[in-house]
């Protein structure tokens, strides 16, 4: 008791009382183990907790009374958080908090208005909260405002940390925080606030890249025991016998709205999709039923395509949670807005990884520590299934993810990468916030002290010119670079600030004819096949300019394009784990009557072809390879096979070699085993469009193949699924 008064009396007073007032007895574990460290502000510290761990707290308790202590001039705390309805929700949250600690909040993003902002220029002090998007349009615009007023910053707080690991919008963020140290000629503590995550070291490297590390890892000591709910429920996917009034809206579809309007009206929920079409086709059909049963409305679509005021009234009826509503959205409630009496979470087909999963599901059960998870998996009928649904992979897919969700293993960052898109971002920036800048200062800055590394100098002068040839830099009389008239002109565009772009929708043509739109994630190969709008249909012809996919019937089966958000991005563990399901054979009890005659069946058809002994069959459409490792790997099979003229596709955990012989894909492995010269770089044909992320269309063929290369491609586990494959074509 001594110690737990001892450490509240290290906060500062006003925080005491606020204490008092909320009726708590004591700081809980977490915030006990995280105020002494952030009190002396020498590393940077890493707060890893479930959600309503008292997270937020933790960070902001003793981040304040360190502030408050050693009173400054300017802004002492930037909080960067990657929503704009998250910041909304803490800065009512902070409000209170600081009521009479003399410390202004003010949050800076897109939605705020003017007279906020410039307020806050005028008169600088307090804390801000603000996105990378808007920090990147202060670096820009503010640059010596930033300098000036900034010179006391004495914390970066990050919200929802692990949201950030692994994508373009990270490697900004890191390279914000970096050009802010350089900036003020110190290294500025962090305090980064995360879910639960699977390596320590990862999340380290990825707070402070490019430097020795010298930070703290506080987990809650006791971590609330959650009591988990599960049910995975099956349906009958059957296109062919769609209401005709409905359109697109499919037999499971029907099915799935139906349960969810029995298993849900009358509460507050969150139905997660992976589609923004999938989200607004299932709040239309449960809006229908609504107004076929003559009762009000409690079912509303939320994703970022909405009008804004669309977004926020459906946000403050959950916050106010006096109506029952369920949200039918896509990612954009993983996080963000506090709803204290969500019911249950639901999520309609696969998620896209256990991380995803674990996110959504700590939006539940916060009272009582037991939460409830509904996931709606629907799988073709019988006579209409290929392999991928004979083996059931969606619903095994999903048994997988929750069940390493409970052994609490969550996907590793992603290893670093050459992020050149976001490079180009970054150096664009940095030279449209100070004039010009020789090509030595920017290696400098953002590459060799920076968060891309992996760029060295030749690469980098390579880059450079790359954006000289887009007339996105020019170079002045005395060497140094400055923005070309199209460098000038993309800067100067809002939409410049947000290093990631949304899926373009393209449209699908067959004899200048359209078909139909598909939001497209990553490349689409010609001779790719797939299945739109009840017919097999093959890319002929594909332009990223004028985002149409050229297409002509295809005589064979085809599965449909994989746009529901897993394609490419399965780790290695979840294919292992669902190898490990069928090799056990043993039927969850957390799966309905459907989902259960499903896995019943998968489990047959796994024995049937002998799979647990064997990585090739004889399938319905051909040899198929199973190598039950990640979609990188399974990339790669393809790409080492494409090589030596065998063509294959993958169709979920598995990949199909159409009408190739057992005697041609024997020749072809025994080449590859044999090539001891083989690199990554040779396994990205140099005729592929690889323009993927936001700015890649301004870099040069091959750095966009030396970035593929080392991103999407695992040439090691490739090779060693192939040398597995070897003995089973010689037997």
């Amino acid at each position: 008791m001594a110690e737990a008064e001892q450490s509240g009396e290290l906060l500062a007073k006003p925080l005491q009382k606020w204490i008092y007032k909320k009726g708590w007895h004591d700081l809980n574990p977490l915030q006990k183990a995280a105020l002494r460290p952030i009190l002396k502000q020498q590393q940077d510290i890493i707060i890893s907790a479930s959600t309503a761990s008292g997270k937020t707290e933790a960070a902001f308790l003793p981040a304040l009374s360190a502030i408050v202590a050693n009173p400054q001039s300017g802004v002492r705390l930037l909080y960067i958080s990657p929503l704009k309805a998250l910041i909304n929700d803490q800065y009512r949250r902070l409000t209170e908090l600081t009521a009479e600690l003399q410390l202004p909040v003010t949050p800076w993003h897109g939605d705020i208005d003017v007279g906020r902002k410039e307020k806050l220029l005028r008169h600088p002090e307090g804390i801000v909260l603000t996105t990378p998007e808007s920090l990147e349009s202060l670096l820009i615009h503010h640059l010596s405002w930033l300098k000036e007023d900034f010179t006391h910053l004495a914390y970066v707080i990050i919200d929802e940390f692990h949201v950030f690991m692994g994508s373009q919008r990270g490697y900004q963020l890191q390279s914000q925080l970096h050009r802010l140290d350089n900036l003020c000629c110190r290294r500025i503590p962090r305090i980064a606030l995360s879910a639960t995550f699977a390596e320590d070291d990862g999340v380290i490297a990825y707070l402070r890249p490019n430097c020795t590390p010298n930070a703290l890892i506080i987990k809650d000591p006791c971590g609330k025991q959650d009591v988990l709910k599960v049910q995975i429920r099956g349906y009958e996917k059957d296109a062919e016998h769609a209401d005709e009034a409905d359109g697109a809206f499919s037999r499971d579809m029907h099915d799935i709205a139906a349960d969810i309007f029995r298993l849900l009206r009358g509460s507050t929920n969150l139905v997660f999709c992976n589609s923004r079409a999938q989200t607004e086709h299932l709040a239309t059909l449960l809006q229908r039923q609504a107004a076929a049963a003559h009762v009000p409305n409690e079912f509303f679509p939320h994703h970022g395509s909405l009008a804004k005021d669309l977004r926020e009234s459906l946000e403050q009826r959950l916050i106010d949670g006096r109506l029952p509503t369920t949200a039918i959205c896509t990612a954009t409630l993983e996080l963000g807005i506090d709803i204290s009496e969500l019911h249950s979470i639901a999520q309609v087909a696969p998620p896209s990884s256990v991380s995803s999963l674990r996110q959504r599901l700590g939006r539940s059960g916060r009272r009582d520590h037991s939460a409830v998870l509904r996931l709606f998996i629907s799988q073709e009928n019988a006579l209409q299934s290929h392999l991928r649904d004979e083996l059931a992979e969606d619903t095994v897919l999903a048994v997988a993810m929750v069940k390493l969700l409970l052994k609490h293993w969550y996907e590793p960052p992603q290893e670093h990468e050459f992020a050149f898109s976001t490079l180009v971002q970054q150096t664009l920036s940095v030279i449209a916030s100070l004039g010009s800048a020789s090509a030595k200062q920017l290696w400098e800055l953002l590459c060799h002290t920076g968060p891309f590394s992996l760029c060295d100098q030749k690469i980098f002068m390579q880059f450079l010119k790359s954006l000289g040839a887009a007339d996105l830099l020019v170079q002045l009389n005395d060497k140094t670079l400055t923005l070309g008239l199209s460098g000038e002109k993309l800067v100067s565009n809002w939409n410049f600030y947000a290093s990631f772009k949304t899926p373009d929708e393209y449209t699908i043509e067959h004899d200048h004819k359209n078909i139909g739109t598909v939001p497209l994630t990553e490349d689409l190969p010609l001779d790719t096949t797939f299945l739109f709008a009840g017919k097999a249909w093959k890319v002929v012809f594909l332009s990223h300019e004028r985002r149409i996919i050229g297409v002509k019937p295809y005589p064979h089966e085809a599965l449909p394009l994989a746009i529901n958000g897993n394609s490419g991005k399965i780790h290695d563990v979840v294919r292992r784990e669902m190898f490990r399901l069928y090799q056990e054979g043993e039927i969850p009890p957390f799966l309905n009557k459907q989902a259960r005659e499903h896995f019943q069946h998968a489990l047959l058809v796994f024995r049937h072809f002998d799979l647990e002994h064997t990585c090739l069959v004889e399938g319905p459409s051909g040899l198929a390879l199973f190598p039950w490792r990640g979609d990188r790997v399974m990339r790669t099979i393809i790409a080492l096979l494409r090589k030596y003229s065998i063509k294959g596709q993958q169709q979920g955990s598995h990949i199909e070699l159409g009408f190739t012989s057992r005697d041609s894909l024997k020749e072809a492995v025994q080449k590859i085993l044999h090539d001891s010269t083989l690199q990554s770089l040779d396994l990205v044909p140099k005729q592929y469009s690889l323009c993927i992320d936001k700015y890649d269309e301004f870099l040069s063929p091959e750095l966009l193949r030396l970035s593929y290369a080392r991103s999407a491609l695992d040439l090691d586990g490739a090779l060693e699924f192939i040398a597995k494959l070897e003995p089973e074509l010689r037997a």
